[in-house]
């Protein structure tokens, strides 16, 4: 990747000295002392050196500063204030792509091989097949400055003071239905046909039958016999799609200007700002392999013929 923090930061501090503590008529000496003592890197050690004592700041909770970001900035500060937007909103998304997961492939797969089944297969493999940055940009396009139904950035009203009141979380939960909506129109078609092939192979079990003997309607088979148990092979990438809530909105951030990571990622990666970037892929590969671990250690509480399997 071209450039550096550098070159980024040269061309903010002659546009907006001030901006960075220098005077107005700052000089390009004054600019050039300041980007040295800024950036300086210590030139008494090596490669190995350098990457080692920033692994041991790492497990100290210490990441740096940012370079662009209100240069100074610890990155920890900027990186907790912008996650939890961006859990919030795909937190919304995950849980409503679940549970359209459930429903659609549930019935799918009861209705097998039926005009239903069918159609949905096929709106299933359209569904899984159009990226989701398409479907926000005509979202915001549309229902955004079109309609004007919903707010076309941000993350909640300015007008209203963030804490624990209901203008505030009721601006938040409406600047939010934009960006997990996109995320939930185009979430859940590859998960559902994966549970309609999962339960299919079950339909034909014991309980399946002594639920239909006994007059239970569709909609109860489906989704509390049926669905429940067509989601056990599946709890292993639900982990993982829980664990990737902190990377996956980058270009949905960007889209709506939504100030989460994805954003912060993005912006981080335009200026440059390896410290705050790091960080960031350094949280996500933790958050990725954190879930991965605990998909495979809490299959067997939810599922206790995988622990037996095992002893066996």
């Amino acid at each position: 990747m071209p450039g550096g923090p550098r070159e980024y930061l040269q061309r903010q501090l002659r546009q907006n000295p001030m901006q960075y503590g220098l005077p107005e008529d700052a000089t390009e000496q004054d600019i050039q002392y300041y980007l040295d003592e800024f950036l300086v890197v210590p030139p008494d050690r090596t490669i190995y050196e350098a990457f080692f004592e920033y692994m041991i700041n790492i497990h100290q909770g210490d990441f740096g500063v940012s370079y662009i970001y209100s240069p100074g900035t610890p990155v920890v500060e900027l990186i907790a204030a912008a996650a939890p937007w961006t859990i919030f909103i795909s937190s919304i998304a995950m849980v409503y792509m679940l549970v359209a997961t459930i429903l659609f492939g549930s019935f799918m797969a009861y209705y097998e091989g039926t005009k239903f089944d069918m159609g949905m297969t096929i709106g299933m493999l359209f569904n899984g097949g159009i990226p989701y940055y398409i479907v926000a940009i005509i979202l915001l396009y549309f229902v955004g400055y079109q309609l004007e139904w919903f707010p076309t950035g941000g993350r909640y009203n300015t007008e209203y003071q963030p804490g624990y009141n209901l203008d505030f979380i009721g601006s938040a939960f409406y600047h939010a239905v934009l960006p997990s909506l996109s995320f939930i129109l185009t979430g859940f078609g590859a998960s559902a046909l994966s549970l309609r092939a999962h339960a299919i192979r079950i339909l034909g079990e014991d309980y399946i039958r002594a639920a239909r003997i006994r007059g239970l309607s569709s909609y109860k088979i489906s989704t509390r016999y049926l669905a429940r148990n067509s989601l056990l092979p599946m709890w292993t990438s639900i982990m993982i799609g829980l664990s990737g809530l902190l990377g996956g909105a980058v270009i949905m951030e960007t889209i709506f200007a939504y100030q989460g990571m994805g954003l912060l990622m993005f912006e981080a990666t335009i200026a440059r700002d390896f410290p705050l970037l790091t960080a960031n892929l350094v949280l996500i590969t933790f958050m990725f392999v954190l879930g991965t671990i605990l998909a495979d250690l809490t299959y067997a509480l939810i599922d206790p013929r995988a622990e037996q399997a095992s002893m066996g």
